[in-house]
């Protein structure tokens, strides 16, 4: 099979895939759904992959978070090598990764919008009770979710759920974000605010030296080509990097072209 890393402009590789075996991750089986994955993500980069339901994106972006275990190849995180990993290490990923789920964004449902989002400062940082409400004030503010910090999940449509997930993902100063089709459900209105969100904080961290690596799956590339970087595509069992914007656009595989007119 023809390597399908991709070249970064940056030194540095937050996450690569040597051959990876990736499986269903709701399945706990050794099931193969996408095979012999070569991928890596550079620092600051901005990727998404592409596919139809069920291609397999969605266990594909839980293995490269180091969320889900490969049942082959070599996984490294951060230049750490998975199965040797100590546990440390994997701690110490919990920091520096977020992790969107697509739907609801799998929130605690017992606490509110603001216990949510606080959640992961309380149980990675501690810190003072004052700054963490500084923290989630902040963060309630940048994702236009200040009216709804008293509420309960089960109060919210999905839409403003999943935001919510997104605010408590970037809690900690991440430097890969995944997002797991985060548009799926979300009506063109709210579309419009995720794209226009991921696009101000991607420059914002580059702006200020902090570069953050931006990893969504998706059912069509439409909306994402102004925004992304590197697109790939799983098809078939198979990983694929496109390319960029140009590439995504001359492409003349079916399946490219039916990310890009929604067909799918």
């Amino acid at each position: 099979m023809a390597d399908a890393t991709t070249k970064t402009k940056s030194d540095s590789i937050a996450i690569e895939l040597a051959g990876v075996q990736v499986t269903h991750y709701e399945d706990r089986s050794d099931t193969v759904v996408v095979r012999d994955v070569n991928w890596r993500i550079g620092s600051g980069e901005f990727w998404v992959v592409g596919g139809r339901p069920s291609s397999g994106k969605s266990s594909l972006l839980l293995t490269a978070a180091g969320l889900s275990r490969p049942v082959g190849g070599t996984l490294r995180i951060f230049g750490e090598d998975f199965n040797h990993a100590r546990e440390q290490d994997r701690v110490a990923w919990c920091h520096r990764i977020g992790f969107v789920f697509g739907q609801s964004g799998r929130l605690f449902s017992h606490l509110t919008v603001a216990r949510n989002i606080a959640l992961p400062l309380q149980y990675r940082h501690g810190g003072e009770e004052n700054e963490i409400a500084a923290r989630v004030e902040e963060l309630l503010t940048q994702t236009d979710l200040r009216d709804y910090a008293s509420f309960m999940p089960s109060r919210l449509g999905l839409g403003v759920q999943q935001r919510v997930a997104l605010a408590r993902a970037l809690a900690s100063p991440v430097e890969v974000l995944f997002l797991d089709n985060p548009l799926s459900t979300l009506s063109l209105r709210e579309s419009r605010w995720w794209l226009d969100f991921l696009r101000q904080l991607h420059k914002n961290r580059l702006m200020d030296g902090k570069p953050l690596a931006i990893v969504a799956s998706a059912d069509d590339f439409r909306g994402w080509i102004g925004v992304a970087s590197q697109f790939a595509v799983v098809e078939g069992g198979q990983f694929r990097v496109i390319g960029g914007r140009e590439q995504v656009e001359a492409a003349a595989e079916p399946v490219v072209r039916e990310l890009l007119m929604n067909e799918i």
